[in-house]
């Protein structure tokens, strides 16, 4: 079924909406099932248990709660073939995206992921191991070293990512048609995020 917009829908929120309820319409019974079902299933549930109570901010944490499930089940479908573990990717996908020469310090890893030293130390031993990162002498700490991700770590991260690209492009179309959707979303997002790391409240 097509999800294109209602002509008479004339702002972002009225045009998510409409765009949300073509989609449920085409997908009919899927994600009703109550354990596994979608987050309106899951939220329902939480709304009927807390009744009376003033629910709409952790609502919101647990749809985006949701939402990261989903996305990290999908990345978990792309390591998987190539024998990746889902943290192990995360750790990739860090030294990737701090450019040429994607390298970091082992410190960073672990303030980044809040793991134990040796936790960081086994995992980074299991990407040596299959060439996917390398350490490295410190040029700035004669006593230290670096983890540097390799070409063909850099390839595998690229290759999961344009996969994941791709998925993205095709199923979220319906939302990248509706003029200024995705810059709403980032934004509410970007809010959603600085509120819970404030340390002052209002």
């Amino acid at each position: 079924m097509s999800t294109s917009l209602d002509p008479s829908a004339d702002d972002v929120l009225a045009q998510v909406d409409h765009a949300h309820t073509m989609l449920k319409a085409s997908a009919e019974n899927a994600g009703q099932h109550p354990i596994w079902g979608s987050d309106d299933v899951l939220v329902g549930q939480w709304r009927h248990e807390l009744s009376g109570q003033d629910l709409d901010a952790l609502i919101m944490g647990i749809r985006i709660r949701r939402i990261a499930m989903v996305i990290d089940r999908l990345i978990i479908e792309q390591c998987e073939p190539r024998g990746l573990k889902h943290h192990e990717f995360i750790l990739m996908m860090a030294l990737r995206r701090h450019g040429d020469p994607y390298t970091l310090r082992p410190s960073d890893l672990l303030w980044m992921y809040s793991v134990t030293s040796g936790t960081a130390t086994y995992r980074v031993d299991k990407l040596v191991q299959r060439d996917l990162v390398a350490r490295e002498p410190d040029p700035r700490d004669r006593r230290g070293f670096l983890i540097r991700l390799t070409p063909h770590g850099k390839e595998v991260v690229d290759a999961i990512l344009g996969h994941l690209r791709g998925h993205f492009g095709k199923q979220l179309k319906p939302f990248a048609e509706i003029a200024g959707g995705f810059q709403a979303l980032e934004s509410g997002l970007r809010l959603f995020e600085a509120c819970l790391l404030s340390e002052t409240l209002p």
